[in-house]
């Protein structure tokens, strides 16, 4: 039984990114509000609106998927390539939206795209991060 669609869908972006052999990082979802563990992929999901009519059952989600690094421990070239690794994981064939369907028994993905990838240095922690936003369409099965 999922608790939540929000915490649903960032359980399966992240099972996405774990089945595309990404390794070597600490995975969190929006419920884990103490420290994280660098470096890690972060994923925070929430419904926008509920499309075509109230009580369709059918949700515009915006979701965040965050990775972050330590720059002091890890050099700008090793994070370009672990990030790109997290990246491709969500262009998979069949696609995203499919697969995640399929591995969820509790929700139907319509869309799963990558909507804007977002560069940031942290000067002050020494941080590399990069987000990717993205949009879905969900509903409950």
């Amino acid at each position: 039984m999922m608790t939540s669609i929000e915490g649903e869908v960032e359980t399966q972006l992240l099972n996405a990114i774990t089945t595309a052999g990404v390794t070597g990082v600490n995975f969190y979802g929006a419920d884990r509000n103490e420290p994280k563990l660098l470096p890690y992929v972060f994923a925070d999901v929430e419904i926008s609106s509920e499309d075509i009519a109230p009580f369709t059952g059918v949700f515009s989600c915006t979701a965040t998927i965050q990775y972050r690094s330590r720059a002091d421990t890890s050099s700008n070239q090793s994070f370009d390539n672990k990030f790109a690794s997290i990246l491709q994981a969500l262009y998979t064939d069949p696609n995203l939206a499919e697969q995640m369907s399929t591995a969820s028994t509790d929700l139907t993905f319509y869309i799963a795209n990558v909507r804007q990838v977002n560069p940031l240095v942290t000067s002050a922690s020494r941080t590399w991060s990069k987000d990717i936003i993205m949009d879905l369409k969900v509903t409950a099965k």
